[in-house]
């Protein structure tokens, strides 16, 4: 029981009621699971005086997980293709389940968490080193097929950028109702319900759409954390969908004019975004936000739409000299290149088809629908995935934490990171892959070797433990500058490898 992995042997549950829905499945196919009859979930009971339930089966799992199966929340654990599930079985109520097959080692945790006003979802798509993190998303309407898509996309841009933590996110279906003081305290119960996920490591949340740094402290405050001050994550994301845009610009070979822009999402990350455009280079066409969607007679420049928005906010589009249109409107503009940062699955299948951008330089994560990549790529438009070029959210913004200064920042991917994205688009352009499955390839290089945890001597841990966070602030941001760069340096590696394969 002292191991970093164990197995599941015979796990009792204790501490009150609670319910644990435990799914072995491959692709959309449930092999085995745990049900009452209707196919509700089976309720495990632990009470005093009775005996405990167990469960018996060798699914894999971090062993800190253990004190949540106790918490009285609803889990699901998938074990996707890798593991064996050979028994599933209640001391009170047995039911048993045949093994599956022979699949790959990875499992992934959804938590439901239901409070008065909302319906709270978390979905750890890996662990690495027993650790995962995403942003919290807030909506009056999210499903958690959204939940699950950011999920993995997180596990994506980690593993992409060799960061030892694995990919998740949470996120909130709020009614639109609740005034402020009822969101802080539904954001401090959903806070207090995932106490024991925070507490141990498990899953770190952070910002994310609706979810500022007011919002993203009442959760912490309901897990009994209070949060010092907290990076705005917006700028920095912005930072590398700067890069990216200016990459791809470069990559499409436009000259004598500005690089005309469409952005689908004009909120805080496009704000930034526009205060760092030269208009010399680039003009944005039409935006749209959650008011409304407008075209320019003649494209803005960067610096007016930073100042309707500060102004405004989403209803600049309603003070901007234009013609109004809606958000397809946005999406199929005759602009050079689409900058998507809205929801999930922007561009459908058809979209893709009605297209006129040469390029797609996502703000968002998952903007394509299954099947868009292929339609765009028959059509020779240049996309690039959410999770290379809005990475600044996480990867900058851990720079920052770590007591790096914006102009070293700055220097740091103006160097590294753009030779990154560089690197991705000749591959792409030498090989007649898409630069979304380049980057894929690259993150999934990885994925097997993050999913076992280090073999870390006594000393390590201690280290990491007792000393790490004990150095002095310049050896910090020394460090983590140091590994930057060499994380860096391995994936332009990785791309030149990858490039004289093909």
């Amino acid at each position: 029981m002292d191991a970093a992995i164990i197995s599941l042997g015979h796990l009792a549950l204790s501490g009150g009621v609670g319910n644990l829905i435990l799914t072995c499945s491959t692709g959309d196919r449930v092999v085995s699971s745990m049900t009452e009859s209707g196919g509700a979930a089976k309720r495990v009971r632990s009470m005093s005086g009775r005996s405990p339930a167990f469960l018996h089966c060798d699914i894999r799992l971090p062993r800190k997980l253990l004190d949540l199966m106790a918490a009285g929340e609803s889990w699901k654990v998938r074990a996707q293709p890798g593991d064996r599930m050979s028994e599933i079985q209640s001391e009170n109520n047995p039911a048993r389940a045949a093994a599956p097959g022979p699949i790959t080692p990875s499992t992934s945790l959804e938590i439901q968490v239901r409070g008065e006003g909302f319906d709270g979802y978390v979905v750890i798509d890996t662990l690495v080193e027993g650790t995962s993190a995403g942003g919290m998303r807030i909506t009056d309407d999210l499903p958690l097929d959204e939940v699950r898509e950011l999920a993995g996309e997180m596990s994506l841009k980690y593993a992409l950028f060799h960061l030892p933590r694995g990919g998740a996110k949470s996120g909130l279906r709020m009614s639109s109702e609740l005034d402020r003081e009822q969101r802080m305290q539904a954001l401090e119960e959903f806070g207090r319900r995932l106490k024991p996920v925070i507490d141990h490591g498990i899953y770190y949340p952070g910002m994310d759409m609706n979810c500022g740094p007011d919002e993203l402290r009442a959760i912490y405050r309901g897990a009994g954390i209070e949060l010092g001050a907290v990076t705005d994550t917006s700028r920095y994301t912005a930072l590398t969908v700067y890069h990216a845009l200016r990459a791809t610009a470069d990559a499409l070979q436009i000259s004598g004019r500005p690089v005309v822009l469409a952005i689908e999402g004009f909120g805080s990350v496009a704000r930034h975004l526009a205060a760092r455009l030269d208009p010399q280079e680039f003009r944005i066409r039409s935006i749209a936000t959650i008011e409304g969607a407008v075209r320019g007679r003649e494209a803005f420049l960067p610096a007016h739409l930073v100042a309707a928005r500060e102004a405004h906010g989403d209803s600049l589009v309603d003070h901007l000299d234009g013609e109004r249109t809606d958000r397809q409107g946005v999406l199929t503009d005759d602009v050079d290149i689409l900058l998507p940062s809205s929801r999930i699955w922007a561009i459908d299948v058809q979209t893709a088809a009605a297209l006129q951008a040469k390029a797609v330089v996502p703000i968002a994560n998952a903007p394509y629908v299954e099947g868009t990549v292929a339609v765009l790529a028959a059509r020779g438009i240049t996309c690039l995935p959410g999770y290379l070029s809005n990475c600044g959210g996480v990867l900058a913004s851990s720079l920052a934490d770590q007591g790096i200064d914006d102009p070293q920042i700055e220097e740091l991917f103006a160097a590294h990171y753009r030779t990154i994205v560089d690197g991705i688009l000749s591959v792409a352009g030498k090989d007649g892959r898409t630069p979304v499955e380049v980057s894929e390839s690259l993150a999934r290089l990885h994925m097997p070797a993050r999913a076992i945890p280090r073999d870390r001597s006594l000393l390590q841990r201690m280290w990491e433990r007792f000393g790490a966070s004990r150095r002095p602030a310049a050896m910090k941001s020394s460090a983590a500058r140091d590994r930057f760069v060499h994380d860096c340096n391995r994936v332009q590696a990785e791309i030149v490898t990858m490039g004289g394969q093909g």
